[in-house]
């Protein structure tokens, strides 16, 4: 399984979960399909580390989507332009990004590197991203063990288990993301345009905020 289908399995099963999210809430199995989403981007996030051409265009790239993509999250969960209490799930990716330079910086001072991983975990909770401190742990996860595939989504549903138990049971549902990812051969497979990987987070939820406002 290339590169390409794990991102269009991502993006195909977060549209399932902010459909049931804004439109159906009553629709607990649409809830259930779009926790594989999370996982799947965590994965493609610390591959991409490793294989973008530039890490400052990364970061730059995510947080300017960031920054698009929040009236429209915005708008299609709460109804408003503007609410600070969640903020989208490109700010979690962006603090994720963060967390793996710092880490990869300071290999040579490791206790250093972890204290500063561990405080932009802490502001991703703090300022409410989406899926928060949790969201950059396992980010930090299939960083570190990459390459360990076996190993990596062992303590990935580990902690998904532990934090489905603490905070919602529909989490638990996000282990089966284990099963696409370890079917990851390493390929790219066919590209797939990044202003469409990237634009269709904003636009989807500008659309299910148009639903809701004519259903």
């Amino acid at each position: 399984m290339s590169s390409f289908t794990l991102k269009i399995l991502a993006l195909v099963t977060m549209a399932i979960d902010h459909t049931g999210a804004t439109l159906f809430p009553q629709a607990w199995p649409l809830r259930l399909i779009g926790r594989l989403a999370f996982p799947i981007y965590c994965f493609l996030l610390a591959e991409g580390f490793f294989y973008t051409s530039s890490r400052r265009r990364y970061f730059f790239r995510l947080a300017l989507w960031g920054v698009l993509s929040e009236p429209c999250f915005d708008l299609a969960f709460y109804g408003s332009l503007w609410n600070f209490s969640h903020q989208n799930v490109f700010w979690t990716l962006l603090a994720g990004l963060g967390a793996m330079w710092v880490l990869e910086a300071l290999k040579d001072k490791p206790l250093l590197g972890i204290g500063a991983a561990a405080c932009i975990a802490l502001a991703a909770e703090l300022l409410h991203t989406d899926y928060g401190a949790f969201g950059v742990l396992v980010i930090l996860i299939f960083y570190g063990l990459r390459g360990q595939k076996e190993a990596s989504l062992t303590v990935f549903a580990l902690v998904n288990s532990g934090y489905g138990i603490l905070q919602s049971f529909t989490q638990l549902a996000a282990i089966f993301a284990c099963v696409p990812l370890w079917f990851y051969n390493g390929q790219r497979g066919p590209r797939l345009p990044k202003l469409l990987f990237y634009g269709f987070y904003p636009l989807h939820l500008l659309a299910l905020w148009g639903l809701r406002m004519v259903l």
